[in-house]
């Protein structure tokens, strides 16, 4: 079993259809949660997950839509008895981040204890604490504060990049090079310099040769219709593309 779920797929301001972000990559290892926006705990039951089963939570980067989530997961967690290890990782600004709005919730004994692991904004390898069947790389992104994607590689299946926030960005497409899959953020209609088009998300893809563009951060009013998103990024990208929605099964083994 390798898929990605989508928890949340909306933009800084969610609406009724789309949660603020929020993605699971699911493995037989377990669980990893990229980005912690919205009510995380709840969203992997609607969408058929064990939250138990939670072994790491990556933060890209410490705008609210990406990790305020997190002290109420903590709380969850530990009501439903999670009794396993949880790593959080990220770089040093929203490590820094996390902690604080943690200790700020004063939750006192009624939470579990994750420990931290800081990655180097300039992006790299990243060796965590224990296994989980692949390999995990960083890259910086172009974005308002320091922020980081993530590229998960399993042997035997198909490998995920997770593009955060970023307006156009070399060193996103670089990591993304030869992957099957990126998540790529498409926020707005016309250019904004920390944030993505349809057309700038699609030449990201392009560029970087992937398979398969999940287009997210999206907003129907704010960025295009559907209908119209996708017609503008097929003009340059000939892979398959798809606009995620909350509740979306991707899946990341091989055909």
């Amino acid at each position: 079993m390798n898929n990605l779920i989508v928890l949340g797929s909306g933009t800084a301001l969610p609406d009724a259809e789309r949660e603020n972000s929020g993605y699971v990559w699911q493995s037989e290892a377990g669980l990893v949660l990229l980005d912690c926006g919205g009510s995380p705990y709840r969203r992997m039951l609607k969408y058929g997950l064990d939250p138990r089963q939670l072994r790491a939570i990556f933060i890209s980067h410490n705008h609210p839509d990406h990790l305020m989530g997190l002290p109420s997961l903590l709380l969850h967690l530990w009501l439903a008895q999670h009794n396993g290890e949880l790593l959080v990782f990220g770089n040093q600004r929203t490590i820094a981040t996390a902690e604080a709005v943690i200790q700020a919730a004063d939750l006192g004994i009624h939470a579990i204890v994750p420990s931290f692991q800081t990655v180097a904004d300039a992006g790299g390898t990243i060796e965590l604490p224990f296994d989980l069947g692949a390999s995990f790389t960083s890259a910086p992104t172009y974005h308002s504060r320091p922020t980081l994607a993530l590229r998960i590689d399993q042997p035997g299946k198909r490998s995920l990049v997770y593009g955060a926030d970023s307006g156009p960005c070399e060193a996103l497409v670089g990591l993304s090079q030869g992957a099957h899959t990126l998540i790529h953020e498409c926020t707005v209609s016309t250019p904004f310099e920390t944030h993505s088009t349809p057309e700038q998300a699609a030449t990201a893809a392009q560029n970087a040769g992937v398979q398969r563009l999940i287009l997210t951060h999206y907003s129907p009013i704010n960025t295009a219709p559907e209908a119209e998103v996708l017609a503008r990024v097929a003009k340059i990208f000939q892979g398959e593309v798809l606009i995620a929605h909350d509740g979306a099964v991707f899946a990341l083994s091989e055909a």
